[in-house]
């Protein structure tokens, strides 16, 4: 619970500190006296959503500091240690906040982020305003709450986890028939596999194949000079033309018609150094034939190679990934069908024990709607609601990890009007009561929050008022509560009483927060009673009320 409050430098409140006690701390004043204001400064330092602050205009920096009493082993003292925090005594939060809007907060001064406070502000605060902050109105937590009712929590849990189970193996599911879809493409994988396997490829020849086949082109351009030339010759006439050369040339040696010697022999040796020649050139000429052959050779495997890494994109010095890749592929997919075999009969056990939990879960629903009901309905005949009525409507929807029903409170304020969902409620005060009991039936003696109510009474007097502070009353038995009232009759159930007021000071207007006594007490009843101009019958009315209340 909160004991303490303190305040600096925001909006009208330049330092005040406000003393709270367990039971039912009332707040009282005039409208804009700053009663809210210091709801929302509460609600701020412990990072409750839709809370907003200003500054005081003469402040660099704004301070707010909670004092809060820490019982020995309960929630807040386990969420501290799992954070590292530890809490010897009471806990002490504060925040400091600059001009500029920047906020620094700390646990018994030492730093921590703002999402530590607000995760903290959720087990000590319970901030409730008269309608929206409620909660109730929203459809979409009206399932939680009344699982919250019945303790079905670890029902609803217990379903989620057959629904995640099944999530997760229907994925499984289609990845296996993805798998299926590529059964088709077992032919092609397999096929691959073989050509890479009839390739009988080896390391050094995949890293050298490429440069090897640079080589052979390159040769091939010189050979293909080389066979070039020997074509160019005409063997056969060449050595034709120079025997007929040296058969002339003896003709005339035999005949001695002439003195001069003639190059006969030179003939002999030029037919002799032309068939060396040619010789050579036959030999290059086979040579040439034979690295062309290895260029075709080493050409057809370096493309068979390619295509294959083509095929399945991958670089040539991947080939051997490749393979096992494939490899391992093959072998998955073989076994794809007695996969989706066993992944189907196993959602459908897994389902069909999903549909068990959720009717079962469906059932316990209805079960504690109905008590739920009868408790809200015995809680609004105390609150002078004799004749409302209040239902619990379960519908079926869709399948969800929640199970399948759809839970909206409704009421009924007259007899034969109808049951509408509580937004629909036209009376503020007929709403204020409703959502205090409905507020008040899901509160467990083992809450241990701050129960905080800002104008709840709004729209009631009388009787009603006296109702609601009663049971406000009786509520702060189990948890500490802090009211906001205009209601004299709310107020006089107070077991401590705050007044708040502006007043001038030094030219300035200030807040004030004073703790009252039973006798100041007494007396700001009876001006809630008259207004401004106390009389001894206000008075007297105000002592009655505050005596009843007791």
């Amino acid at each position: 619970m909160i004991k303490k409050l303190f305040v600096k430098n925001i909006f009208l409140l330049e330092n005040l500190e406000l003393e709270f006690t367990s039971g039912l701390n009332v707040l009282t004043g005039e409208t804009g006296a700053g009663k809210s204001i210091l709801l929302d400064c509460l609600g701020y330092l412990l990072g409750k959503k839709n809370t907003k602050i200003e500054t005081g205009k003469q402040a660099d920096t704004a301070t707010l500091i909670g004092e809060f009493q820490s019982e020995k082993n309960d929630l807040i003292n386990v969420f501290l240690s799992k954070k590292g925090f530890s809490v010897d005594g009471d806990l002490i939060l504060r925040q400091s906040i600059g001009a500029t809007g920047k906020r620094r907060a700390f646990i018994n001064d030492l730093p921590c982020s703002l999402e530590m406070i607000r995760e903290l502000g959720n087990l000590i605060l319970d901030l409730n305003a008269q309608f929206e902050e409620l909660g109730l109105l929203n459809v979409k937590t009206h399932r939680s709450l009344l699982d919250g009712f019945g303790d079905l929590h670890d029902k609803v849990n217990n379903v989620g986890k057959y629904w995640t189970k099944i999530s997760e193996l229907k994925s499984l599911l289609d990845t296996a028939y993805k798998r299926k879809d590529a059964v088709e493409n077992t032919g092609f994988i397999s096929k691959s596999i073989q050509e890479i396997n009839e390739l009988e490829l080896d390391q050094v020849e995949l890293a050298s194949i490429e440069s090897r086949r640079d080589e052979l082109k390159k040769a091939s351009r010189s050979n293909s000079t080389i066979v070039d030339t020997f074509q160019s010759l005409n063997r056969n006439l060449v050595e034709e033309s120079i025997l007929n050369a040296i058969k002339s040339l003896e003709r005339l040696e035999n005949k001695k018609e002439i003195d001069d010697n003639l190059p006969t022999e030179i003939f002999y040796t030029a037919l002799e150094k032309f068939s060396e020649a040619c010789a050579v050139l036959e030999q290059l000429r086979e040579k040439s034939f034979n690295s062309e052959k290895q260029l075709i050779q080493i050409e057809d495997r370096y493309h068979s190679i390619k295509r294959i890494c083509r095929a399945h994109n991958v670089e040539l010095d991947q080939i051997f990934n490749l393979q096992a890749s494939l490899e391992e592929e093959l072998k998955s997919i073989k076994g794809v069908d007695e996969k989706i075999k066993k992944l189907e009969t196993e959602i459908s056990m897994v389902d069909e024990a999903f549909k068990k939990e959720t009717v079962h879960l469906s059932k316990e629903r209805h079960k504690f709607a109905t008590k739920l009901d009868q408790k809200i309905e015995k809680e609004l005949k105390s609150l002078k609601l004799e004749l409302a009525k209040f239902k619990t409507e379960i519908s079926m929807i869709s399948e969800t990890r929640f199970g399948c029903d759809h839970v909206c409170f409704t009421t009924e304020i007259n007899p034969g009007s109808g049951f509408k969902p509580l937004n629909k409620i036209a009376s503020g005060g007929e709403l204020s009561r409703f959502l205090l009991a409905v507020k008040l039936c899901f509160l467990g003696d083992n809450n241990k929050k701050t129960q905080i109510f800002d104008e709840i009474d709004r729209g009631v007097g009388g009787a009603t008022a006296s109702a609601i502070g009663k049971r406000l009353l009786e509520l702060s038995k189990h948890e500490q509560v802090i009211v906001v009232t205009h209601s004299p009759q709310v107020a006089a159930y107070s077991d401590n009483h705050l007044k708040v007021e502006k007043i001038n000071f030094n030219k300035s207007t200030v807040t004030k927060v004073d703790n009252l006594n039973e006798e100041k007490t007494v007396r700001e009843i009876a001006r809630m009673l008259s207004g401004e101009l106390i009389t001894s019958e206000a008075l007297a009315a105000a002592a009655t009320l505050r005596k009843a209340s007791k």
